[in-house]
């Protein structure tokens, strides 16, 4: 599983590839980390305001936006993917 995570705006474009078969269930895993956000070690998921998400030939697209008056921290959002995904590697 690799990642890459792209500024964008104010926010940023995250895009996790080698995840065929498992889009669903890792969707399903990012949902439940933001309803429980307070669990996440960096706290990044808090200044997120909406993500908007797609699946796409064994690839997610993550495209996040900050809340107003916050800005979003690329180490922070790198914490929270090594916290739900496990040791993806960054490309």
């Amino acid at each position: 599983m690799k990642y890459w995570i792209i500024e964008q705006g104010d926010g940023f474009s995250v895009r996790i590839d080698g995840v065929r078969g498992q889009e669903q269930t890792l969707l399903n895993k990012i949902h439940r980390c933001r309803q429980s956000a307070w669990a996440c070690p960096s706290g990044e998921c808090r200044n997120i305001a909406s993500i908007d998400e797609r699946a796409e030939g064994g690839s997610i697209v993550l495209t996040l936006t900050a809340r107003p008056d916050t800005q979003l921290d690329r180490a922070g959002i790198k914490e929270c993917l090594h916290y739900m995904l496990g040791q993806p590697v960054e490309a």
